[in-house]
């Protein structure tokens, strides 16, 4: 098991700022609802809605069909950083206090690793092409910790969780490139995007190495989003923009956010040029906290259900 810690870190850095270009397309607020902290939008295709979760208000959001008029909120009992389509049915939920699926009305029964202190919380997460979910813990203060990266599988006996690495500070955007044989992490904390080589049939991932590693006095890398091409678009916490990046880590230019804490971009339903932009509440900022949407030219790839082989 790796210890992201011991991965060595490029002494150049990416200065994020200059990445947006000054004629970036912005982003445009939707609706009138602010999260504490929103993050994660997924498309379920089940029912052609974008689900999105606000951590730290304790509940997902499920908008009909991508509209944010038609929103239908669920409360869970602790903090919820991740809701995914199951294959069960439902969705499955990483909260604070364990993993389980909410079948639209009850909470299930919570799995929460014995190795998991008290007083870290699960964060970002995402499903691999056979199904598996892998997510990371931090600190419920948001500080950075020791977290660990779980791989997360539906046994027949329920959830069947495993360590798979470590020193993990403030673990964002897992995510897989289209053929599934590159696996990508976020150390927020560490300002740095790794790549690691995935073995989509076992589950196994090799040694990771530093993808995007950015000026840790700059804005910091948050959630990231695969597209149908390939490319990473990676959020920038504290820099009011969500960055694209080749499968080379070329600069592919930029959307524009107004608002400063942005945490993940996910696409919307195939065919719609949509993207929606979670973001993070910030005192005196109106639209701080506001779901935001984007035009775009790409497609998302299509998102497998939690446990669908």
């Amino acid at each position: 098991m790796t210890d992201l810690r011991t991965v060595p870190l490029p002494d150049r850095r990416i200065d994020a700022r200059a990445l947006v270009p000054r004629d970036a397309p912005e982003a445009v607020v939707l609706g009138e609802v602010r999260a504490r902290l929103g993050e994660r939008p997924v498309h379920d295709a089940r029912d052609d809605s974008v689900v999105w979760v606000d951590i730290d208000a304790c509940s997902v959001h499920r908008w009909a069909e991508g509209d944010h008029a038609r929103d239908a909120v669920v409360s869970v009992p602790s903090p919820v950083s991740l809701a995914w389509p199951s294959a069960a049915g439902g969705l499955l939920l990483a909260t604070a206090d364990g993993l389980g699926v909410h079948d639209g009305t009850t909470l299930g029964p919570l799995t929460r690793p014995a190795d998991m202190p008290r007083d870290y919380r699960f964060n970002d997460g995402g499903v691999d092409r056979a199904g598996r979910l892998w997510v990371a813990t931090m600190p419920r203060d948001g500080s950075p910790g020791d977290g660990t990266v779980y791989r997360v599988v539906a046994g027949d006996g329920g959830l069947e969780v495993d360590a798979v690495l470590t020193g993990v500070g403030v673990g964002n955007g897992l995510q897989w490139s289209p053929d599934g044989a590159t696996l990508y992490v976020t150390d927020t904390s560490a300002a740095t995007v790794y790549r690691l080589p995935y073995d989509a049939a076992t589950g196994a991932a090799g040694a990771p190495e530093p993808f995007l590693s950015f000026d840790p006095d700059g804005p910091q890398p948050d959630g990231t989003t695969v597209d149908g091409e390939g490319c990473l678009w990676v959020a920038l916490y504290g820099g009011g923009a969500v960055l694209r990046f080749a499968p080379d880590a070329t600069p592919l230019g930029a959307v524009r956010v107004p608002t400063a804490q942005v945490t993940c971009l996910g696409f919307g339903a195939p065919g719609s040029g949509r993207a929606y932009v979670t973001t993070a509440h910030a005192d005196g900022d109106p639209v701080a906290g506001a779901v935001f949407g984007a035009d775009v030219a790409v497609e998302g790839l299509p998102v497998r259900a939690f446990g669908e082989g």
